[in-house]
């Protein structure tokens, strides 16, 4: 037979508490493992969805920066010619305005400049005869 006593029977105790913990440890072992296996499926599940969203992503923002700078490119050469054309017609409108004063107006101000003449040459002709005093005795 087995010795028996104190000192046997807190043997076997320990013994029994080590056995239990081994396998304690074991089964949380064993389930950390399962546990990290299931996440090691869903993340490659994931990744396996992610990746082609992922590629018509950066297909999708390569074509938007192409046309973005397509875009660009067409309003910088929009705006190159709005800004030729602006000057351009500026330079119409004072060639025109040059033209209108010389053709136009310079010539009305001298009408009415020799009109004006005219008409005070008038006034003072007639006021001449209107007075009695300008006039000769013998008439």
């Amino acid at each position: 037979m087995l010795p028996s006593g104190p000192a046997t029977l807190a043997l076997y105790l320990v013994l029994v508490f080590v056995v239990i913990f081994a396998l304690l440890s074991t089964a949380l072992l064993l389930f950390i493992a399962l546990t990290l296996k299931a996440l090691l499926i869903k993340l490659n599940d994931a990744l396996t969805k992610t990746e082609p969203v992922l590629e018509k992503t950066s297909k999708t923002l390569d074509a938007i920066d192409k046309a973005a700078t397509e875009l660009s490119s067409k309003a910088q050469t929009i705006l190159e010619r709005g800004e030729t054309m602006t000057d351009q017609v500026a330079d119409r409108v004072e060639k025109t305005a040059s033209v209108v004063q010389k053709v136009v107006t310079t010539p009305l101000i001298g009408i009415s400049s020799a009109v004006s003449g005219v008409a005070a040459a008038m006034s003072s002709f007639t006021q001449h005869f209107k007075r009695p005093n300008n006039r000769k005795k013998g008439d």
